[in-house]
């Protein structure tokens, strides 16, 4: 295929591409793409450069013979979604897969990165890029939380029934944030802004961050005593599972708020029904919940629902994040599929060694300059120039179906 040749848009939306011809276009295979809300326009400078083919699976919610079926054929696979890469999924795609770019930071629970090093598939995460959007995200759900906003949306007056129940002024409450990591220090820093007093527990002191933004670093028990809001910012790993367990929950401020936009399983559901019940915590708030299956989960929302404040795993979900993760991720397979190695690689196996020359890839025809450019460079060019065309493309035809 021509690498000036038209893509347009199938009727069947499950192929994303065609070249300029009717039937699908001659590659070496596909780019698997998962999840919702997703841009596919930056990806499509990636298909062209490769030869391959973007491509949506048929359902949202895949199973593991769902998943492993969809990457039939798949040469890259952008996992989006809430679906489980598994050693027996990843095995069977052993053929064809070179790379996983996980979009986000937490993929531990989602992709099995050892099963991946050992079949020489690259797992590549989007660190940083959606730092801001679930920051934010926490910090708006603290605040809906202290003023109970989403039991009173419809009100026309005050409903409180003793002074108890009123909400507080941030800048009387400490905050206890589990994980000092990017988006940790980032709400660390808009809860500065409200004048809130703020600890932390981290794995490793972050002793830079405590002298920037005067924090203090506690044990977590101890974090956990003196904490009003009680922030989980950790990734869901052998170590983690469980962490905030009933000794921790117990030493909670009588009234606290949890709230959890990292991973449900990070939080022991059964010590939460217990600190509910107790009303040790008075509101619990997860972005993500705990799996349909799970009894214990079942048992929370059935209790405690009024006091349970639950969405759907969206706090990365904005434009902003969600565009800036989609480009980190083809820049990623770029470089992948080009010279077998990406910065941003979580396992072992394609980890980008400092010394080693990022090798010229050469392509015949149209190329130009960029023929001895590093592949996420070129990506990148051709990841703004896509952009730039589509913003200059007249309103009319934008908004033409």
């Amino acid at each position: 295929m021509s690498q000036t040749a038209a893509i347009r848009q199938l009727p069947d939306p499950h192929l994303a591409d065609l070249g300029a011809g009717d039937e699908p276009a001659a590659a070496c295979g596909t780019i698997l793409v998962t999840g919702t809300g997703i841009d596919l326009s930056p990806l499509r400078p990636l298909a062209l450069s490769h030869g391959l083919v973007l491509r949506r699976p048929a359902c949202d919610h895949l199973s593991e013979d769902q998943l492993a079926s969809e990457l039939r054929n798949a040469v890259a696979y952008i996992h989006g979604g809430e679906e489980r890469a598994t050693e027996r999924v990843l095995r069977a795609a052993k053929e064809t897969l070179k790379v996983v770019a996980f979009l986000g930071v937490g993929y531990e629970n989602f992709v099995d990165v050892a099963a991946a090093d050992a079949l020489g598939i690259v797992v590549t995460n989007t660190g940083g890029a959606a730092t801001e959007s679930v920051a934010t995200f926490t910090v708006g759900q603290i605040i809906n939380a202290n003023w109970r906003i989403t039991q009173s949306l419809g009100n026309r007056y005050p409903d409180w029934h003793g002074p108890e129940e009123l909400p507080h002024e941030l800048s009387t409450r400490t905050v206890g944030i589990v994980g000092m990591g990017a988006i940790g220090t980032r709400i660390a820093e808009i809860m500065k802004a409200f004048r809130a007093r703020v600890v932390y527990f981290s794995r490793t002191r972050k002793e830079d961050v405590e002298e920037r933004l005067g924090l203090e670093f506690l044990p977590l028990r101890d974090l956990a005593e003196q904490s009003d809001i009680l922030v989980v910012m950790v990734p869901e790993t052998d170590q983690t599972r469980g962490l905030i367990d009933a000794d921790v929950l117990a030493g909670v401020r009588k009234g606290a708020i949890l709230v959890n936009a990292a991973r449900p399983a990070v939080v022991d559901p059964e010590a939460l029904h217990d600190a509910l019940r107790k009303e040790t915590v008075a509101v619990a708030v997860f972005d993500g919940f705990y799996h349909r299956d799970s009894a214990a989960g079942r048992r929370l929302l059935e209790d405690f629902s009024d006091r349970l404040l639950v969405t759907g795993h969206i706090a990365s979900h904005t434009r902003e994040a969600m565009d800036r993760m989609v480009g980190q991720a083809a820049r990623s397979i770029a470089n992948v599929l080009s010279d077998g190695a990406d910065e941003h690689a979580v396992g072992s196996h394609g980890g980008l060694d400092a010394d080693r020359p990022v090798k010229a890839t050469r392509r015949p025809g149209g190329w130009g300059m960029f023929r001895s450019v590093p592949q996420s460079l070129r990506m990148d060019a051709l990841i703004r120039a896509s952009w730039y065309r589509s913003k200059r493309r007249p309103a009319a035809r934008r908004s033409q179906p």
